[in-house]
């Protein structure tokens, strides 16, 4: 065999797998969506859709948490607001508002006041507080539908 032949055959081998890595793709996605819709089961991922829906922002309850000072307690009172595409998902993420409680008391219990009013940005503490509540919701099938989270008020005393 010479090695022109070999070079031959390595791109036609390489050609034949991209037809069918295509044709896998092709025939997943005509799939799935002839088959959404009909009567029986239905195959969907979990909190699929479209590219173009407007983002829903959903308030959660309202948070109190106390932080330590040098001198005394202080508290932060604070709103927060998820920011999905997925109407199903809301009242899911509801149902998990104690694991939310939770992150943040725990991620707030670390803190000093001092800390909080040294913060250079509110930017920085939403980002902070945005991938506690996305850790915390990691293992559930929520996470995904989590597009944003936003702090609508913060009042720190």
């Amino acid at each position: 065999m010479t090695q022109r032949n070999l070079v031959l055959i390595i791109i036609i081998m390489l050609i034949t797998s991209v037809l069918v890595a295509a044709a896998s793709v092709g025939g997943t996605l005509w799939y799935v969506k002839s088959h959404q819709g009909e009567g029986g089961a239905s195959f969907s991922l979990p909190f699929s859709q479209p590219q173009n829906v407007d983002p829903i922002f959903h308030p959660l309850e309202k948070l109190v948490l106390s932080v330590k000072g040098e001198r005394q307690t202080h508290f932060i009172m604070m709103e927060l607001a998820l920011e999905t595409r997925n109407a199903e998902a809301i009242e899911g993420i509801d149902n998990y508002m104690p694991v939310v409680r939770n992150a943040l008391l725990k991620l707030f219990s670390n803190k000093t006041y001092e800390q909080l009013q040294n913060q250079r940005t509110i930017e920085e503490l939403q980002d902070e507080v945005k991938g506690t509540l996305l850790n915390a919701f990691s293992q559930t099938r929520y996470a995904r539908a989590i597009d944003n989270v936003l702090l609508t008020k913060y009042v720190i005393q």
